[in-house]
């Protein structure tokens, strides 16, 4: 299941236990769920959302690239400066993904989903807002995602990692 079906399910009370990303996790609490434990706890410095263009992106048009990167280190800048705003921000954004993910016969249950400033807020103090990539941490989620047959093989996370841009 999605993360706002499982939310859906968990507010139903149609399921005892979630393995859910943040900011959903936060949002089981508010539904009674206890939060055993975090990503983090198992896997400390594990890298989370990266901005993921094509190669030939890259080589055509860097200067697309430079500027995405660009927008992006200025709007994780901006969350770390203004977390009020910007959990305001991603309560309204979580409400209208919820309404499209769903199916049309459960949005009235899906609704009533309190998906709060509050809520989010919290869910952003478990989390670190960054553009750094450690490209020794992304080896080893490669590794480990080969080792569990994910992937068919591991390989460099050279082959995949273009930092130019950061620098």
């Amino acid at each position: 299941m999605n993360p706002p079906r499982q939310l859906l399910a968990i507010k139903m009370g149609r399921i005892d236990a979630a393995f859910l990303p943040e900011q959903w996790a936060s949002m089981a609490e508010d539904y009674g769920f206890k939060m055993l434990l975090t990503a983090q706890d198992l896997w400390p410095r594990m890298q989370g959302s990266v901005l993921v263009v094509k190669e030939e992106l890259i080589r055509k048009h860097p200067d697309i690239v430079r500027r995405l990167v660009r927008v992006t280190q200025k709007a994780t800048d901006w969350v770390n400066r203004h977390p009020e705003e910007a959990a305001a921000v991603m309560a309204r954004q979580f409400s209208i993904t919820v309404e499209k993910v769903l199916p049309v016969k459960v949005v009235k249950t899906a609704a009533r989903f309190e998906i709060t400033p509050e809520v989010l807020k919290r869910s952003m103090g478990r989390l670190e807002y960054t553009t750094s990539i450690d490209p020794e941490m992304v080896q080893e989620v490669i590794d480990y995602t080969a080792g569990l047959g994910y992937i068919r093989n591991s390989f460099k996370a050279g082959d995949i990692l273009d930092l130019r841009s950061l620098r």
